[in-house]
């Protein structure tokens, strides 16, 4: 996506949308406009706080990476890192599932034996 191209209000939630338009007067501002505030301005803006900050960057950032994707490219060794952790944060999340649904099959066959 190009910088003079209109900023995707419907890849965002209502309230964060309210939040732009609300910023530019009213009026559909472009990528380019919007990557422009500094966080500092938009944290001082009316509905405003991290959480809708970083859902205004989760929309910036893939924008910006297809114009100068050389300089976002990471090393072998970055990738490698990188994937380990996604791995080792899948197990967790295995781990996790497994124990909630052992203790969920077990909370089920008692909650229903106490009637």
């Amino acid at each position: 996506m190009q910088q003079v191209e209109f900023f995707p209000l419907d890849a965002v939630p209502p309230r964060v949308r309210s939040a732009l338009l609300g910023e530019f007067e009213g009026r559909w501002p472009t990528v380019q406009e919007v990557a422009q505030i500094s966080d500092r301005h938009w944290l001082a803006t009316p509905d405003i706080g991290p959480s809708t900050l970083e859902k205004i960057h989760s929309v910036l950032r893939p924008k910006a990476c297809q114009g100068d994707s050389a300089s976002h490219q990471m090393t072998d060794t970055e990738l490698l890192i990188r994937l380990e952790f996604i791995q080792e944060e899948l197990r967790r999340i295995q781990r996790t599932v497994e124990a909630r649904s052992g203790r969920n099959s077990g909370r089920t066959y008692q909650g229903r034996g106490n009637g």
